[in-house]
């Protein structure tokens, strides 16, 4: 490549000339740094045994059409008991710091689930997210990388937010989208029937379970 862009800029140069200055000068194309290989220990995820056991988390990308586009990225989590979406909202940017926010939000509500399940993105694998969950007692479960799937009921409901919200509209700005969330998570929690919960909608199968929602959330 060297040696042709030389000639189009009529330089008239041997191309074997061209090859020994370039090994000579020990000149190379920049490469990539290669990320190092996140290793967890694999662990069988059976599903939860009850609600409020365990919870899943994850991240939407979207954007918003202002001035200029925006982009936002969505915190999803949910009850692996109970499908319930317990959080659905969209932010500029979602560090650590703003995640556990949010967690505490939801322990104030439900009480402390016995484990969280996620990806391996740096605001999951986090010093602050490790010790908040050292303090509360909860096991962080990461899958293992490249496994979506084994985090497949957050998954599922991340293509439902996507198909039955985020591609149905353009948003103006966060509040605009935010707003839009808020109705959905309100439709998907308390209307939309799931054929994993004999189709019942999550707030009624929690409903129904109540007994054992509470023995949970105290112990």
């Amino acid at each position: 490549m060297i040696f042709y862009y030389l000639r189009n800029q009529d330089h008239v140069i041997n191309h074997k000339r061209v090859y020994r200055i370039w090994t000579a000068s020990g000149l190379h194309l920049r490469l990539p740094p290669k990320r190092a290989r996140i290793r967890r220990e694999y662990r069988e995820l059976l599903p939860p045994d009850g609600i409020n056991e365990g919870w899943a988390m994850d991240f939407v990308s979207d954007w918003v059409v202002g001035p200029q586009q925006q982009p936002v990225r969505i915190i999803n989590v949910m009850d692996e008991g109970s499908r319930k979406a317990l959080w659905t909202e969209a932010y500029p940017s979602i560090s650590a710091r703003k995640l556990i926010e949010v967690l505490d939000q939801l322990l104030g509500v439900r009480g402390c689930p016995a484990y969280l399940r996620c990806d391996n993105g740096p605001e999951f694998i986090s010093h602050q997210l490790r010790q908040w969950a050292a303090d509360h007692a909860i096991e962080l479960k990461h899958i293992q990388p490249g496994k979506p799937s084994q985090n497949g009921l957050i998954e599922r409901l991340n293509k439902t937010l996507r198909v039955e919200c985020l591609n149905q509209c353009w948003f103006a700005s966060l509040d605009e989208l935010n707003d839009q969330l808020q109705q959905w998570s309100l439709t998907y929690n308390y209307d939309r029937p799931h054929r994993s919960l004999g189709y019942q909608s999550p707030e009624s199968y929690e409903i129904a379970n109540e007994n054992f929602y509470f023995r949970v959330v105290a112990a």
